[in-house]
């Protein structure tokens, strides 16, 4: 058994894995489920922040709690997780950080605190919230410089991110309602990109039965080093 073992890893070995890289695969793709479940979250976060569909001052914030705990708090990080494991840092890093924001949102729903009644508190509560928005906007600006031309629908959403991040800490700040509709359907257009990149994932799995539609942005992203490298020993590779 352990002769066996050994002649499967020098098989690996041989088959030209670059270093870092497992040497088994036993994961999925994790980008299906984190993608689908914070576009989920976003959507609804969207509507409660964008009051978009519902009153502005909604005291009913189950729903929003649920969903951003259990979907956004448990499954992206989950996925998070599952992407460290698969080696792909970058879906890693915004599974994981996402995931635990919305854990956070959910938690703050459950004591209480949601988004639109921090306006009419003091200026403590007020601020509070504010310089919680601003900080996930500094990190959520280096995670959209670091992914520009990623692929089109991380660098769409990373921006719809950033811009629904920055008014929302600006108006949680200062105590503007319209402002923060406006973060809330930035955070909407945010959700349609997660959206787009379900499909994407889905559809790019080969098993979709649409086999004549064209994915926008194909050509968008930048490659890698190593799909460059690939590209070249394996020009069918390119194809795909």
């Amino acid at each position: 058994m352990a002769e066996e073992t050994s002649h499967q890893i020098a098989h690996y070995a041989d088959e030209g894995y670059r270093a870092g890289e497992p040497r088994f695969r036993p994961f999925a793709d994790p980008c299906g489920p984190g993608w689908a479940a914070l576009a989920v979250s976003l959507f609804t976060f969207s509507f409660y922040a964008g009051a978009i569909g519902m009153p502005f001052d909604d005291p009913n914030v189950a729903t929003l709690a649920s969903t951003s705990l259990v979907v956004g708090g448990l499954v992206v990080f989950v996925s998070g997780m599952w992407a460290f494991a698969a080696n792909d840092t970058v879906h890693a890093t915004i599974f994981t950080l996402y995931g635990a924001l919305f854990g956070a949102v959910g938690y703050l729903s459950v004591l209480g605190f949601n988004i639109y009644n921090t306006v009419d508190q003091d200026k403590t509560v007020s601020h509070a919230a504010g310089t919680f928005w601003l900080a996930w906007m500094l990190i959520t600006a280096v995670l959209f410089i670091g992914t520009i031309r990623y692929s089109f629908g991380t660098t769409v959403f990373m921006g719809m991110l950033f811009l629904s991040f920055i008014i929302l800490s600006g108006g949680t700040w200062v105590g503007r309602r319209t402002a923060i509709k406006a973060g809330g359907w930035f955070a909407f257009f945010a959700s349609l990109a997660c959206i787009y990149n379900t499909f994407v994932v889905v559809y790019k799995t080969g098993f979709s039965s649409l086999d004549n539609v064209r994915v926008v942005g194909d050509k968008f992203h930048r490659k890698s080093k190593h799909q460059q490298q690939q590209e070249q020993q394996d020009p069918a590779v390119a194809n795909v």
